[in-house]
C-alpha cells in the first residue's frame, strides 16, 4: 500500500491560537507529511490568510455552524443522553466535522483525524506511515465489542477492567440516538481516529438517511455493522496491535492512553 494518499488532519479552534496552542500546531504540522491540514473552528470569524500565517501553512480547512446547517448535519442533542449534557453538537457529533472535512476534500484515500489536546513524543510521521499497510476501513486509538465477533480479532471485547467497568456499551445507543444497525456493537475513544473514503461516504449516506448518534459508538457500529473492517490501535492489555519499532509515544491530555480510560 505505499503511495497511498492519507490525510492527516488536526481538529482545533481558537484555543491554540495564542503560542503555547500554536506551537503545538505547528510542531504537528513539522512531524508530518506534506498532506497535513488544520481542520479549525472558526468560531470567531477569522480571516483565512490570518489562520494560515498563524500556523504556518497554507493546508487550513475552516468550518462554521452554516456547514452543519447545510449538510442537515446539525443535529440536537437529547437531554436525557448520558454524555450528551453540557457538550457543543459539533463536538458531541465529532464525525460530523470531520464528514465536513471529507467533502472539502475528497481525494484522499484516509484520513487521520486527531484532536487538538493528543501530543507525542517521537517520530509521528514514522508511526503513521507504519499503518499505510493496514487496510481498514475504520481505526480508532481505542475500539471494543460487545461479543466476540470473530470477523474483527483486533478489537478487544469489553471487560470490566475498562474504567466504565465493561458496562460502556449500555449506554450506546443513548436518548436520542439512530442507530440503523447494532448487529455488531461497538465504542471507541476518539481523539485519534483514521477513515477509508469508503466508510466515510457510508457515513454521509446514513445521515441523509437520518441515522446519527454520538459518535464514539455510533461510528464503530455502523461502519463493522455494515460489513466494513475496523480495527483497534490498542488492545484491552494497551499494547499497539500492529507495533511500530519507532517508538513514537502518544498522549491524551498528557496521559498515556490505557484500557482505564474506556
Amino acid at each position: 500500500m505505499s503511495n497511498v494518499k492519507t490525510a492527516t488532519v488536526i481538529s482545533t479552534y481558537h484555543n491554540t491560537f495564542e503560542e503555547n496552542g500554536r506551537r503545538h500546531i505547528v510542531n504537528f504540522k513539522n512531524n508530518c507529511s506534506e498532506d497535513f491540514y488544520v481542520l479549525f473552528d472558526n468560531k470567531q470569524g477569522r480571516e483565512e490568510k490570518i489562520i494560515q500565517q498563524n500556523y504556518e501553512t497554507n493546508n487550513i480547512c475552516i468550518y462554521d455552524n452554516s456547514d452543519f446547517e447545510k449538510l442537515n448535519l446539525n443535529r440536537p442533542i437529547h437531554p436525557h443522553h448520558r454524555w450528551g449534557s453540557h457538550q457543543n453538537p459539533n463536538y458531541f457529533y465529532a464525525h460530523h466535522r470531520m464528514l465536513i472535512f471529507y467533502l472539502k476534500n475528497p481525494h484522499f484515500k484516509y484520513y487521520w483525524f486527531f484532536d487538538d489536546d493528543v501530543t507525542f513524543k517521537g517520530d509521528l510521521k514514522g508511526f503513521l506511515n507504519h499503518y499505510d499497510d493496514v487496510a481498514a476501513d475504520f481505526m480508532a486509538i481505542q475500539i471494543f465489542k460487545k461479543e466476540n465477533y470473530i470477523e474483527f480479532p483486533f478489537v478487544s471485547q469489553v471487560n470490566s477492567r475498562m474504567g466504565s467497568g465493561g458496562n460502556w456499551l449500555g449506554f450506546a445507543p443513548g436518548a436520542g440516538d439512530n442507530y440503523r444497525s447494532i448487529e455488531k456493537h461497538m465504542g471507541s475513544f476518539f481523539p485519534i481516529v483514521r477513515y477509508s473514503k469508503e466508510a466515510l461516504e457510508y457515513l454521509l449516506k446514513q445521515n441523509e438517511q437520518d441515522f446519527f448518534g454520538y459518535s464514539e459508538g455510533f461510528v464503530p457500529t455502523t461502519i463493522a455493522s455494515a460489513g466494513f473492517t475496523v480495527v483497534s490501535m490498542l488492545d484491552d492489555n494497551d499494547n499497539y496491535f500492529h507495533p511500530s519499532n519507532n517508538n513514537c509515544e502518544l498522549f491524551h491530555k498528557g496521559a498515556k492512553f490505557t484500557w482505564t480510560w474506556i
